[in-house]
Parts: C-alpha cells; sequence; structure tokens
C-alpha cells in the first residue's frame, strides 16, 4: 500500500535543494543537508515524520540516521 505524501512535503526546502546532499555515501558529510533543514519551517513536522515512520536512510528533520537512533533511545529510556 502507498502512502500519500504528507502536504508539509512540498513547503520543505530540501524539495528546492539537490536530494544527493541528503542521502550522503557512507561517512559521507551531513553538513550541507543540516544547514539546509536549519532554515526550513517544516523541520519538526519533518522530523516527527522520519521517528515516526522510522525512517532509517538520509537526513531529516535535521537530523542523521544516529542521532534519530539517538533521540528515540531516549525515549525509551
Amino acid at each position: 500500500m502507498i502512502r500519500p505524501l504528507p502536504a508539509w512535503m512540498a513547503e520543505g526546502l530540501c524539495a528546492q535543494t539537490d536530494p544527493e546532499s541528503f542521502f550522503p555515501e557512507k561517512g559521507g558529510s551531513t553538513a550541507t543537508a543540516k544547514r539546509v533543514c536549519a532554515a526550513c519551517g517544516v523541520r519538526a513536522d519533518c522530523l516527527d515524520y522520519a521517528l515516526t515512520t522510522g525512517e532509517r536512510d538520509g537526513v531529516w528533520g535535521g537530523t542523521s540516521e544516529r542521532e534519530r537512533r539517538q533521540l528515540l533511545a531516549q525515549e525509551v529510556a
């Protein structure tokens, strides 16, 4: 089943940016994506979506996969 994309996604600054920067190669820098996220008006929605859906790859809401795992672990503790 394919879920429709949330409306806020169209408002994200990432929609106007090279998607490659949000999905760097393993060991690659997330700095460019995080700078874009820092200025984005839907950053909180994006992070909530990534945490709720268990998004594993890329930068979402200004966080890397590792940072999201840490956030989820803090919620459980």
